[in-house]
């Protein structure tokens, strides 16, 4: 939980203070990533310790715990943020994508006659929208959770004791 206030905490000063761009959002998903690996290595390295041997099922259940709350609570921001705080965001985004295919059909591009511009608009716009964002943000979490949560316990299982588990 921790974690994921940390990444939302980050992500507000951003929008505050910096002026979002393109060019600079990496170094917030990369932020969001080291919270998350953050988050799941001592959720797993907790329960470690508390547990001391246990099955490896549990082991990655500790972490997926660990993975839904911190998934949650940041898809959630994710879709307040996109819909309600910087809503401009993905217009912006949706305008810079059908100004591409109105220039394309202009300078007479290969599949310039197939190009229907609303259809393209109407595709950017589910592609571009606070809850497809959100929705993908919530499985991709979940998904990486789930690798990394493996890459933890398995790594906590072969060397235990330099982190401090004992058992």
């Amino acid at each position: 939980m921790i974690a994921a206030f940390a990444s939302i905490i980050a992500k507000m000063l951003y929008f505050i203070f910096l002026a979002p761009d393109k060019a600079f959002d990496m170094y917030v998903r990369f932020f969001y990533l080291l919270c998350f690996l953050a988050a799941l290595f001592f959720g797993v390295r907790s329960w470690k310790i508390q547990r001391g041997a246990s099955a490896f099922t549990d082991d990655i259940k500790s972490g997926m715990k660990v993975a839904s709350i911190y998934a949650l609570v940041v898809s959630g921001f994710t879709w307040l943020y996109y819909a309600k705080i910087n809503p401009g965001y993905f217009a912006q985004r949706i305008e810079e994508r059908v100004h591409a295919a109105e220039q394309a059909i202009a300078a007479g591009a290969e599949n310039a006659d197939q190009i229907d511009l609303a259809q393209v608009e109407q595709t950017v716009g589910f592609i571009f929208n606070a809850f497809t964002h959100a929705s993908l943000t919530l499985f991709g979490l979940m998904a990486l959770g789930f690798f990394y949560t493996i890459i933890i316990v398995m790594l906590f299982r072969w060397k235990p004791r330099p982190f401090g588990i004992t058992g």
